[in-house]
Parts: C-alpha cells; sequence; structure tokens
C-alpha cells in the first residue's frame, strides 16, 4: 500500500451507534467488506442478502456519503425483492483515503471511479439475476460514465439527482472554471471554496436548512453518523473537487455523449433542488436515447431522504419501471 494513502477504516476502534430509529441502522443479517480495485486500493462495500432476489443491484452514493446513510433505502430495497451490494466510493465513507488531510476532499479522477464501479459490479452481480444501478447525485454521474463504457453491465438504472449540472449562483460554470482551474494548478486544490470548510459538530441540519432533505429525521442522518464515527467524516468542497466536477459536467452533457448510452434509465428530478441543476437533468434526460423523467415537485436533492409521500411517490414509480423495464431480462 503506498505511504501516502490510509486503509479503509483507518481510524479503527469500536464505533458508536448513532440514536437513531432502526430502520436507519444495519440490519443484523448486514455483511460488511473490502474490495480491492484494479490498482490495488482498498474500497468498502457491504451488502444486504435476499433470499430468492428477483433483481440484484449496486447502490452508490454522492459526494461525502457513505453506505450507512443508506440503510432505510436498502432495507426497502430487499422488502421487495432486491439483493443490493452498496459500495464507497474511494476518499469517501470507509474506502481509502488520502494520508495527508485525510477528510479534506480531493479533485477526482471520475474515469477511475467508473472502472471501480464496473469492477465491483462485474465482481457481485453475478448468475442470471436482472442487474440494476441505483446511483445518486455524483454517483448518478459516475454512473452515467460507467453505463457509456459497459453497455451491457446493467439491465436498468436508477439515477436520483445525478450531477449532470450544478447550481453554481450567479457565476456560470465556464466562468467559475477560470477561477477553479488555475486554484487547482497552483496547488491548491485542497483548499476549500469561499463560503465551505470543515465538518463542524455543532451544524445540526434542521429541515429548514438543509439541502438535502426536508424531513425532520432522515436530513440529519449524516451529521448523526458524522458525531459517532470520524472515519465517515468528509469535509465541504474544495477548489479541486469542484474543478473536476465542473470538468466531468461539461463532458456528459454533450449530445452525443447521452446518445451513445441505450440502458433503460429512470430518472428523478426534485422541484426543490439546490445542490445539481434541474435543467440539466431535464436536458440530459431529453437527450438519453431511453430515459424516464420523474419530476418531484416537493422534494429536496436526496428523493430518498424526503417526507414519507415523497419516497412513496418515488418508489411507487421505481416498482413500476423495475416491472416494465426488469422483467424481460429476469430468468
Amino acid at each position: 500500500m503506498p505511504d501516502s494513502l490510509l486503509p479503509a477504516g483507518f481510524w479503527g476502534g469500536p464505533v458508536r451507534r448513532p440514536s437513531l430509529d432502526e430502520r436507519f441502522l444495519p440490519p443484523p443479517e448486514f455483511v460488511w467488506g473490502n474490495f480491492t480495485a484494479a490498482d490495488g486500493a482498498t474500497l468498502r462495500w457491504g451488502h444486504l442478502p435476499v433470499s430468492n432476489a428477483r433483481v440484484q443491484c449496486v447502490m452508490v452514493g454522492g459526494f461525502g456519503e457513505f453506505i450507512e446513510k443508506q440503510m432505510e433505502t436498502v432495507r426497502d430495497l430487499a422488502g421487495r425483492g432486491i439483493a443490493v451490494w452498496c459500495l464507497d466510493w474511494r476518499g469517501q465513507g470507509g474506502s481509502m483515503r488520502p494520508r495527508h488531510l485525510p477528510t479534506r476532499p480531493r479533485a477526482r479522477k471520475f474515469d477511475r471511479d467508473a472502472r471501480d464501479l464496473a469492477d465491483f459490479a462485474a465482481a457481485k452481480l453475478t448468475g442470471k439475476k436482472p442487474r440494476l444501478l441505483i446511483a445518486h447525485s455524483m454517483g448518478g454521474a459516475i454512473g452515467l460514465l460507467c453505463l457509456r463504457r459497459h453497455p451491457r453491465l446493467f439491465d436498468a438504472a436508477i439515477l436520483s439527482s445525478p450531477m449532470v449540472g450544478l447550481r453554481t449562483g450567479k457565476l456560470p460554470p465556464s466562468l467559475l472554471r477560470v477561477i477553479t482551474r488555475p486554484a487547482r494548478v497552483a496547488g491548491l486544490g485542497v483548499c476549500f471554496i469561499p463560503g465551505a470548510g470543515k465538518w463542524r459538530p455543532d451544524r445540526i441540519p434542521s429541515p429548514e436548512r438543509s439541502r438535502v432533505s426536508a424531513d425532520a429525521e432522515r436530513c440529519r442522518l449524516r451529521h448523526a453518523w458524522f458525531s459517532v464515527d470520524p472515519g465517515l467524516r468528509l469535509d465541504e468542497a474544495t477548489y479541486g473537487w469542484v474543478d473536476s466536477a465542473l470538468g466531468l459536467v461539461a463532458r456528459i452533457k454533450k449530445p452525443e455523449f447521452l446518445a451513445a448510452i441505450r440502458t433503460p434509465i429512470l430518472m428523478a428530478n426534485p422541484g426543490r433542488e439546490m445542490v445539481v441543476s434541474p435543467a440539466a437533468q431535464r436536458h440530459a434526460a431529453r437527450l438519453l436515447p431511453d430515459c424516464t423523467l420523474v419530476e418531484l415537485p416537493n422534494s429536496k436533492h436526496d428523493p430518498f431522504l424526503e417526507h414519507d409521500s415523497v419516497r412513496a411517490y418515488w418508489f411507487d414509480c421505481i416498482d413500476r419501471f423495475i416491472a416494465e423495464r426488469l422483467a424481460k431480462t429476469a430468468h
């Protein structure tokens, strides 16, 4: 292992469980493990086995996310007969991180992330059951890279608020990159962008302030886990991360890129989005050859973490999509 890297689960020691309802915690039968990437990096995975599963899937999250945050959704999917494999991206959750400033986001090599996803899926999704990708935000953008390069790896994909465009305020993305690129080249990539900083335990999210969810319990999930497990923590955005993200969305929004992705896709477009660009999602949905766009007017960034009514409607859409698009691939 290179000296510049820390292993998965690098802080070690016992981890306390946060004071959360049981549905937000790993079920007793949940299995943890490590996957070795092509370059030797160690990536953490989690798996909830399902007897007589009708579908198998890989689930990946967005920027700063980790497997524990998905437990309620993993349970809901398992209840639908879907066996779920979760993966933590490099530098996040329990996967391998840089030794220096391990909680600081770096510029991402998204092509490498897509390769990690493809290799992991190929290793875990075995047998003849239909193969499904469920990806949120940054994970959705990486998922599109993977779907384009490996068109037969997944039979269908569900993209929740995919990062096909960023909300950059009054500054257009092209102008913002005039700032982020020189900063990254000058060695300032690990420096925080204005307004960002280290994770702080006193900044407890509320339904009003959260950009992710308006649900009183679900909007605090990440904070609850960060509070009890320092090894999961990730700070806010840096120049390096933003610059690499802007470079990725510039690639994947191109018509020729999207037109080459033939996998059936279900895409969620939240109406109260404050993280990624809803207009960019609609643009991508029009250009993807086989994409069903679901408008969720009452949802913030993560519909899987929203109020029960939003989640119920989103899962109804997922159920119909799976029944219509994966039934023909079932064996």
